[in-house]
């Protein structure tokens, strides 16, 4: 006779333990990161309930950083997905007045970086990917200057201050300084 045991009542209940302890543990970890990522949700000005919710905290992660939420669908993209990912963890950490050194850290150690970002001292400036495609300051004219003649070799004409007649005199469409009562000008 053999030793196996053809009943399938003891593998199915090994089975069912081990689906049992993986839903635990999947909800454990779920319930730290939502808090870890709580802080920042709150600093944003986000409810916290939603770092909570599994797809949605993402999407307002990608909010909070300023990029778009088909930013988390390219994160799914095999290697090029490793790029997205840093980036918008690039801007979290710029949204939040931290440097590159820091997304080193939070792609690195995020379980260190991302209390720190949470709870720490860094006030949320505003979606920072929104921030740094601005090619120019608004209000400021674009196209090219008015062209300036020159020959070769030929010097532009110098701007020269006009000159003084006399050393402490003002200069021609100026005022005369105002005197003080003891006979002291004032400049």
């Amino acid at each position: 006779m053999s030793s196996y045991s053809s009943s399938g009542s003891e593998s199915a209940a090994a089975a069912g333990l081990v689906m049992l302890l993986m839903v635990i543990y999947f909800a454990v970890v779920f319930a730290i990161v939502g808090v870890l990522y709580m802080g920042i949700f709150t600093k944003a000005g986000r409810p916290a309930w939603a770092a909570f919710v599994p797809i949605y905290n993402s999407i307002k992660v990608m909010e909070i950083a300023g990029r778009p939420w088909y930013w988390l669908l390219l994160s799914f993209i095999p290697f090029a997905g490793i790029y997205f990912s840093i980036v918008a963890l690039h801007d979290l950490s710029k949204s939040f007045g931290k440097d590159a050194g820091y997304t080193v850290g939070l792609v690195l150690l995020p379980v260190v970086f991302v209390p720190m970002l949470s709870y720490g001292s860094a006030p949320y400036l505003g979606p920072a990917a929104g921030r740094q495609f601005v090619p120019y300051p608004q209000g400021y004219p674009q196209g090219y200057a008015p062209a300036y003649p020159q020959g070769y070799g030929e010097q532009p004409p110098a701007q020269q201050p006009p000159a003084q007649q006399f050393p402490g005199q003002p200069f021609p469409g100026q005022q005369p300084p105002s005197q003080n009562p003891n006979g002291q000008q004032y400049r």
